[in-house]
């Protein structure tokens, strides 16, 4: 009797970030390696691109880590686009991650504190990951803690890069959650990124590196708003959020949720919600052919399933409700309020996308609405590019409905 082969089913990557880790033990990856190509092939080596919170951006970070950095192992590529098709730069550059949430906002000399001591953080382990190249490291190490150099342990970096001949590919997650932060506690930003500010300081050092050793950078957040802020400082990267190749490079298709409930294992018999109605609909450019769903979502209720056995009663992850207080802030302002509700009751509206803005214009319409589109709370309608529609009905649930519900108890406690 001939022994039929059955597939290995694979794990489900819910809140996996790790790209290592998820191959080592036998996640699915949704294979986006082809995009490490095209960013390759691109005229500017320094680039920028944003998509809604729960989008799978750290999660791509660590594959451009993984491949790029020096000495990272080859194997975990090998049954992916990338790993049939290398590139030139592969695993020719030393890592420098920088990741910014999580920043004390609390007054500005805190928020100056937790800014120096993220990028000190991230220096230390890169000297501590890269060792072999430098003589003495633990001597650097305690160099910088004596000298208490500030901002300027980046040249400090560059200069032992430049002697070690390792050129630098600096990766930033999270550029904006501090000004996200702040949005939502009600305080201005414009402190933390005027001429002299930290921030901004730390974006012209990073310029000054690309004359020398830093051959590449790759930025990530949810909105362009504090890109624009900076531009005077760091000028030099290309925004390809919105670029109509780039519309699927985060985000799951319709083949590609098919395939993840192949490779998993998950009983289509019991998904009794209608997944396109629910998490499917965005789109970044008018020009793009596919929507794409919110990986969070799909994955939030194919965990469920797995964890029950059925399908939950709570279909919609609540952890997609942490940009509440950001809207709320926002939806101060009354020609704010009153476009979030007109929105909410007519399902969109009509406006172009604004590429780039500052915090000081989102009381603009136009801006505002554009920044509703870059936090994932509006999309491209392809019918009617010109409208910009809420997403899903997850969407429409957890924000739209919410608001809705925050206005009507205002106007009962009023009575």
């Amino acid at each position: 009797m001939v022994k039929l082969e059955t597939k290995s089913i694979k794990k489900l990557p819910y809140g996996q970030s790790n790209f290592e880790e998820l191959i080592r033990r036998n996640y699915a990856y949704v294979d986006k390696t082809r995009y490490i190509e095209m960013l390759e092939n691109e005229n500017n080596t320094y680039q920028f691109f944003i998509r809604p919170r729960r989008f799978g951006k750290s999660l791509f970070l660590s594959v451009l880590e993984n491949y790029y950095g020096i000495g990272k192992p080859d194997d975990i590529f090998d049954n992916l686009y990338i790993g049939k098709n290398p590139t030139p730069e592969k695993n020719k550059y030393a890592i420098l991650k920088v990741n910014f949430s999580n920043l004390d906002t609390t007054n500005y000399e805190d928020f100056k504190k937790s800014f120096i001591h993220k990028v000190q953080e991230a220096v230390f382990s890169y000297f501590n990951r890269y060792s072999s190249y430098f003589q003495n490291v633990q001597e650097i190490i305690h160099n910088i803690y004596n000298t208490k150099p500030g901002l300027g342990i980046l040249n400090i970096l560059y200069n032992f890069s430049e002697k070690a001949g390792l050129p630098l590919f600096v990766i930033i997650d999270e550029y904006d959650h501090f000004a996200n932060n702040l949005i939502a506690m009600g305080k201005s930003y414009m402190d933390e990124i005027r001429a002299g500010s930290i921030v901004r300081s730390f974006f012209e050092i990073l310029k000054t590196g690309t004359n020398s050793i830093v051959k590449r950078i790759f930025i990530t957040g949810i909105n362009p708003m504090m890109l624009n802020d900076l531009t005077s400082g760091f000028n030099i990267a290309t925004d390809y959020s919105i670029f109509p190749r780039y519309n699927e490079m985060m985000g799951f298709t319709s083949d590609e949720v098919e395939w993840l409930i192949q490779e998993t294992g998950v009983d289509k018999t019991l998904i009794n919600v209608d997944m396109e109605k629910y998490y499917n609909g965005y789109l970044f450019n008018d020009e793009s052919i596919n929507t794409v769903y919110n990986p969070q979502m799909v994955m939030f209720l194919f965990n469920q399933i797995e964890q029950l056995g059925k399908q939950p009663k709570q279909i919609i992850d609540g952890n997609l409700q942490t940009d509440y207080n950001r809207i709320k802030k926002l939806a101060e302002s009354p020609n704010n309020r009153d476009k979030l509700f007109k929105i909410a009751n007519e399902g969109g509206v009509y406006s172009n996308i604004i590429e780039k803005f500052s915090i000081e214009q989102i009381e603009d319409e136009s801006y505002f609405i554009s920044f509703l589109f870059y936090m994932g709370l509006l999309t491209i309608d392809k019918s009617n590019p010109l409208f910009l529609k809420i997403p899903n009905y997850s969407i429409k649930t957890l924000f739209w409905q919410y608001l809705v519900s925050q206005d009507s108890s205002m106007v009962e406690s009023s009575r």
